[in-house]
């Protein structure tokens, strides 16, 4: 189970998380939904320990456990499509590269730099990274931003087979 005590968090005067609790399964996968501004993303990255929160405790699962996945696509420009992928795998897990490409439905795209890519593929691109990266949690910042619906849920589908706890 993945536990929020109490998180507080402000940015200087704006608070974004007061006193916020929340228990979530580390089974299957479970939605944040709200409007824009709200505090989704910094709680993410909470779980992620990527900003610490000045109230509260998370437990459950160490942020070393967990893979996330930005906003922004966070790609390098001079690595091709199958170098993002292989750059997270281990060794031993090299051959995985295309398994992880078909997931995100970028087959053929081994050989592309992000440059040649649209801004779906290139979404998908940074999500096939995360899920290759592994972990015992996912965390997933807005996932199929600019990917069309059909896709995102046959991408979804794809995800749900992972057997790992998904929080997006």
């Amino acid at each position: 189970m993945l536990e929020l005590d109490r998180v507080t968090l402000s940015y200087g005067e704006k608070e974004v998380l007061r006193d916020f609790s929340l228990s979530l399964p580390l089974e299957g996968i479970t939605a944040l939904r709200g409007p824009s501004g709200c505090g989704k993303t910094t709680l993410l990255r909470c779980i992620a320990g990527l900003v610490r929160p000045q109230g509260g405790q998370i437990t459950g699962v160490s942020p070393r456990e967990t893979a996330f996945l930005f906003q922004e696509n966070r790609l390098f420009p001079w690595r091709t499509v199958g170098q993002h992928i292989a750059d997270v795998l281990p060794r031993e897990r090299r051959g995985e590269v295309s398994r992880w490409l078909a997931l995100a439905e970028l087959e053929g795209e081994e050989k592309a730099y992000p440059s040649a890519l649209s801004g779906g593929m290139g979404r998908r691109l940074a999500l096939a990274r995360c899920l290759a990266l592994g972990g015992a949690l996912y965390l997933l910042d807005e996932p199929f931003s600019g990917v069309d619906p059909e896709r995102a849920e046959r991408i979804m589908g794809r995800i749900r087979t992972l057997n790992t706890p998904v929080l997006l």
